[in-house]
């Protein structure tokens, strides 16, 4: 299959819908960029590419198909990322380009909203539901002209928040990366503007998802139709079974074995993986053998190396290019103890319940996400963000009661087992169908 090679955004109708015949489409716009292979096929990041093929088998009877509306990823971010997955028309997912994501905010409003304003409009015409969400990036509110235009055509919503956005400029000024005036233009300009989004969205879309207790609790305001959720990516059968737990739970009773730790995902800078390095080399200055496995590939990866390098720490961390989502991941993630997570800004990685799954306790900043997560696991250990001492003192810990890291095993497995990406997403569907498709027509009969 050869894909196009043009950085060009090339926005067909066809490519959303193919004939001219009504039909009923489940469209959902991410911010997160695919690459579009041909007028058939396209990739996107691995775990997403299965959420979307479940998604599509959920739909069956509601839906004729699913029309995924993303940025377009340059050729050289394609060539350098191999874990991502492809997707075919013949799979009943087709995907709709709206603007390369290298785009400038010039280019974005002045080359491709004007155009985007009419395939929006286009491929809304087919939508039985839009699902959308806040638009982060208020230079390129790409989410935000999709909220605008379904609105308008009075398009039933699904609007989803996944990370709770309010502490970041606040984070951002702390840590010394934004200045006074980045931290005071975000704080009073962009904040607001997200901020006047979710407001907006609860009281115009059908169903509102919140990625927190506290999102809904703000925001919600005891409405029903808006939902806290997880959104999860791993399946029933990857979780551990009891025979591979028990299997487990022998190996992590051995105290004579290195406690290997292990980030999986993007490396990129607000991931804070250079503090994880820094809690390393602290912990192994008391003595304790601690070691790290990076998994990924990202802008940070170079820099990364010579950090770990300068420490004289190239025997403790090592580094493993990302593999595919699935079993490969899940094979290789039976070699570590826990799993580290250490964002400079509230984030909320599906990688969390990968981990679980597969019976590695998470070690996390004390940020609103973990906090709620390790109350409702008792599978993750918080450490003060955003301090590598206080990091590197939880892994100490860890490390000298492997009788904890056994119980926060059996914990974290059985909360992955409760939390599967099939249940969240019935539960999804049926919050969908009581909230946003009650009075849709079905397609092939009713589920």
């Amino acid at each position: 299959m050869n894909a196009p090679t043009s950085q060009e955004t090339s926005i067909e109708v066809a490519s959303a819908g193919g004939s001219a015949s009504p039909s009923n489409a489940y469209v959902i716009a991410v911010p997160a960029p695919a690459y579009r292979l041909s007028d058939s096929s396209f990739a996107i990041e691995g775990a997403f590419s299965h959420h979307l093929r479940e998604l599509r088998a959920q739909l069956s009877g509601h839906a004729d198909k699913v029309i995924l509306v993303a940025p377009e990823l340059s050729r050289e971010d394609f060539d350098s990322n191999p874990s991502l997955g492809i997707i075919t028309a013949d799979e009943g997912i087709v995907m709709v380009p709206t603007y390369p994501a290298s785009a400038s905010a010039k280019e974005f409003w002045l080359r491709h909203v004007p155009r985007l304003v009419g395939v929006l409009n286009r491929t809304f015409g087919e939508a039985v539901v839009v699902h959308s969400g806040l638009s982060h990036d208020t230079w390129r509110p790409m989410l935000l002209l999709v909220n605008v235009i379904a609105w308008l055509r009075k398009k039933p919503i699904l609007f989803v928040v996944d990370i709770d956005f309010r502490h970041n400029s606040l984070r951002f000024r702390q840590l010394g990366i934004w200045s006074r005036k980045n931290y005071l233009t975000n704080r009073f300009v962009h904040d607001p503007l997200r901020w006047f989004q979710v407001w907006l969205a609860v009281r115009l879309s059908k169903l509102v998802l919140l990625k927190g207790p506290q999102l809904v609790r703000d925001f919600g305001g005891g409405r029903a139709h808006v939902k806290n959720f997880l959104d999860t990516a791993h399946a029933a059968e990857q979780v551990l079974s009891e025979g591979e737990l028990n299997q487990r739970l022998a190996w992590l009773s051995d105290s004579t074995q290195p406690l290997q730790l292990t980030y999986f995902g993007r490396l990129v800078s607000y991931k804070g993986i250079n503090l994880a390095i820094e809690a390393i080399r602290l912990a192994r200055s008391k003595g304790r053998d601690i070691r790290l496995t990076i998994i990924g590939d990202g802008p940070e990866l170079s820099s990364l190396r010579r950090q770990a390098d300068d420490a004289g720490l190239s025997e403790a961390v090592s580094f493993t290019p990302a593999v595919k989502y699935g079993e490969p991941l899940f094979r290789l993630l039976a070699n570590f103890h826990a799993s580290v997570a250490c964002p400079l800004v509230e984030d909320t990685p599906r990688s969390a319940f990968d981990s679980m799954a597969r019976g590695l306790p998470i070690v996390a900043f004390d940020l609103d996400y973990f906090k709620d997560l390790a109350e409702m696991s008792g599978a993750v250990t918080t450490a003060a963000w955003p301090s590598p001492e206080k990091l590197a003192d939880a892994f100490v810990a860890l490390d000298a009661d492997r009788t904890a890291l056994m119980e926060q095993t059996r914990k974290a497995v059985a909360f992955a087992k409760a939390n599967t990406q099939q249940i969240w997403m019935e539960r999804r569907q049926a919050w969908l169908m009581e909230y946003v498709l009650n009075d849709a027509p079905a397609t092939n009969g009713e589920q």
